[in-house]
C-alpha cells in the first residue's frame, strides 16, 4: 500500500498554474519524507479479509493536514479532495470518520509508539540536538498588534 499523503509536484516561479493549499502540500511532503504514514500504517491491523482502499496511515496524515489547514471536522477533508494534483486520491469524510472510529486503545498505544519512533529519528538526525542548549522551532510566526483600551497606560504589544 502507498502511505504517501501527497503527489510529487514541480514548483515554478511563473506561469498560470496556481493552486490552493500548497503550504499543506509542503507539510504533507515532509510527513511523507520522514515516513510518518508508513510508520502509522505498520501499526494498524487490517480488520477485514481485504485491505482497505485508503491506507490508514495516509488517512491519518491527511487528517492532520486538514487540522493544520484549519479544518474542524471530517467533512473538511474535501479541501484536500479538491486538489487531486497535490494530494492524490484523498479519502471521503466517511472514510476518515471510520478510520478514527476503528482505533482501539491497543492500536492507539501502537500509534503513539510509531509517532515517538519517527520523532526520535528526526531528532537524532538533527545537528542542533547534539549540543546542550535549547532548540527552538519557529515554523510560522506572525507579529500581531494587540491593543486594549480597557487598561490604563497600555500600548501595543506583540504576540506570536
Amino acid at each position: 500500500m502507498n502511505a504517501t499523503s501527497t503527489r510529487r509536484v514541480r514548483v515554478e516561479g511563473g506561469g498560470a498554474g496556481v493552486v490552493a493549499h500548497v503550504g499543506l502540500h509542503a507539510l504533507g511532503a515532509f510527513a511523507d519524507r520522514i515516513g510518518l504514514g508508513d510508520s502509522l500504517s505498520e501499526r494498524i491491523p487490517i480488520s477485514s479479509e481485504r485491505a482497505p482502499l485508503h491506507d490508514r496511515g495516509k488517512v491519518f496524515v491527511q487528517a492532520a493536514l486538514v487540522i493544520a489547514g484549519g479544518g474542524e471536522s471530517c467533512a473538511d477533508v474535501e479541501h484536500l479532495r479538491s486538489q487531486p494534483d497535490l494530494f492524490g486520491n484523498v479519502p471521503s469524510d466517511s472514510t476518515v470518520w471510520r478510520a478514527f472510529h476503528e482505533i482501539s486503545p491497543a492500536v492507539r498505544a501502537e500509534l503513539a509508539l510509531g509517532l515517538a519512533e519517527v520523532r526520535s529519528q528526526i531528532w537524532s538526525r538533527s545537528a542542533a540536538t547534539t549540543g546542550t542548549g535549547p532548540v527552538y522551532l519557529d515554523i510560522d510566526a506572525t507579529l500581531i498588534t494587540i491593543h486594549s483600551e480597557n487598561k490604563e497606560q497600555t500600548g501595543p504589544n506583540y504576540s506570536c
